[in-house]
């Protein structure tokens, strides 16, 4: 009985590894979050627009100031897919976007970490360093499709840089026909591409060489040009087609918007995620001092990477995912008898004891659209909304930056002065909207406000105490969170 007990221990410790990591997700995913993150609604409503009019935008239609103007929804797919997940599933729906893009995420960290570690259990911790460093993104957005296909991404340059299998880099093609109809940021894995090509003639420069049984060695410059050309034309495949480029040129010009917005600010290290970056980080670093003989590629990467994480925590997946692969790679070989394989009968009992913890999680978290509804209610202007929308009260409105979101979402008929997309109100609109709201000078000048005939304000900010003093405005509705004012009739 010992016996039989001790040949079976290995099975049930593989299994817990891989039930308690898989698991992860789970509790990430399920919480608040998902509903309370601001700019999910005017994807939602951007992806209700299209649903109805079966095309994509040329023009804002969600604003007073913008309409009219050019705005492309470069993430069109997403915002399709977002509404219907809540028009079949309600707020739930947005959950279960994020957790099916979560579970993808720690698969792909897990299967990129397992090319190089063969222990099952230090995989499991380096992969779930990535996860839990990415905390602060479970979030129903579309950089989550951008994290996981990056990923994958370095999945196929790392196994190709290792097997030679040139003809599986053209899996990237439709990996790039999917991300540029998903998320902008589909040129970070585009730069990558370049970097990967450049990466032979930048080593024969410096005259760096690899050893001949090298696991990570440089891929060729014309089949890297050929790919990466063949990766750029996948890109145009969207109802956009070339103009997506455009949209690439002006986020570029974003600049002063990293001053103003929390999550492009640098991380600030208050939370246990902040410091899983910079411990990778260090680790990665001090593993490329320790390993030289790697190609230049790894270098140039891990730099980029640097720079783009510190400057802003919307893209520390970026220095994540490229320090677990470089630590990866660096890790000392050990011998094919230590190996950690899964069987099938063990993957069956993963995917059985994992769904398990799933509803655990559901229950635990109390999640239902009722008790998510109740969460929007306390950061949003839900009964603001609702009053708004009973009195059919006519515009213009004037809001402030945060709530602009919902405001398109709940109120689809009444344009809002400023809201989250960032590739239409630019770094002095959101400046000079947050002067107005602090109730900073000349407050009271400002076009936008003198305009309005509707305010949808939060109750405790220093322009709604002085809208409550100015003649102009008359307060005729105001809750826990809101106040609503509208213009005061001449007399």
């Amino acid at each position: 009985m010992n016996l039989s007990l001790k040949t079976y221990e290995p099975q049930f410790r593989r299994c817990a590894l891989l039930v308690a990591f898989f698991s992860v997700p789970a509790w990430l995913s399920f919480n608040k979050n998902s509903v309370i993150d601001p700019d999910v609604w005017w994807h939602l409503r951007t992806g209700q627009w299209i649903v109805q009019q079966h095309w994509v935008p040329y023009n804002d239609w969600f604003s007073s100031w913008g309409i009219g103007k050019p705005w492309f929804a470069y993430s069109w797919l997403f915002e399709v897919l977002i509404y219907g997940l809540v028009r079949h599933f309600g707020l739930i729906g947005l959950q279960i976007y994020v957790y099916t893009l979560m579970l993808a995420i720690s698969g792909a960290f897990y299967a990129l970490v397992r090319k190089f570690e063969y222990r099952l259990a230090h995989s499991i911790v380096f992969a779930a360093a990535g996860v839990f460093a990415l905390a602060h993104m479970r979030t129903p957005r579309p950089w989550l499709f951008t994290i996981l296909f990056f990923i994958i991404e370095l999945n196929i340059l790392v196994s190709v840089r290792r097997s030679r299998k040139y003809g599986h880099l053209f899996l990237l093609v439709p990996l790039f026909v999917l991300w540029a109809n998903l998320h902008i940021q589909f040129v970070y894995g585009l730069f990558v591409l370049g970097l990967a090509a450049l990466d032979g003639p930048i080593d024969r420069l410096l005259h760096r060489q690899t050893t001949v049984d090298a696991v990570d060695r440089a891929l060729p410059f014309d089949k890297m040009v050929l790919v990466i050309a063949a990766c750029v034309l996948g890109t145009v495949v969207n109802p956009y087609h070339v103009r997506i480029y455009a949209i690439v040129l002006d986020t570029l010009r974003l600049g002063g918007l990293y001053q103003l917005i929390s999550e492009l600010a640098a991380m600030d290290f208050r939370s246990l995620p902040d410091w899983i970056v910079l411990s990778l980080a260090m680790a990665a670093v001090f593993a490329l001092g320790r390993r030289r003989d790697l190609s230049s590629f790894w270098f140039l990467l891990m730099s980029v990477a640097l720079f783009l994480s510190l400057r802003s925590q919307r893209d520390v997946w970026f220095v994540t995912t490229v320090a677990i692969a470089i630590i990866s790679i660096t890790r000392p070989i050990i011998s094919t008898s230590v190996i950690d394989r899964i069987s099938r009968a063990q993957i069956a009992v993963v995917v059985i004891a994992s769904a398990a913890i799933l509803g655990l999680a559901i229950l635990t978290y109390r999640v239902s659209n009722s008790t998510l509804a109740e969460s929007v209610a306390r950061e949003y202007p839900v009964a603001a909304a609702n009053f708004i929308d009973t009195h059919e009260l006519p515009g213009p409105l004037y809001n402030q930056f945060d709530w602009g979101g919902y405001l398109i979402w709940r109120l689809p008929g009444l344009p809002v002065s400023i809201d989250g997309r960032s590739n239409l109100h630019d770094a002095n609109r959101v400046r000079k909207s947050a002067d107005v709201w602090n109730g900073k000078p000349d407050w009271d000048t400002d076009p936008e406000l003198s305009a309005a005939r509707i305010i949808v304000a939060e109750r405790n900010l220093p322009l709604t105490q002085l809208l409550r003093l100015d003649g102009r405005f008359q307060n005729i509705y105001e809750d826990d969170i809101s106040v609503v004012f509208v213009r005061s009739q001449p007399k």
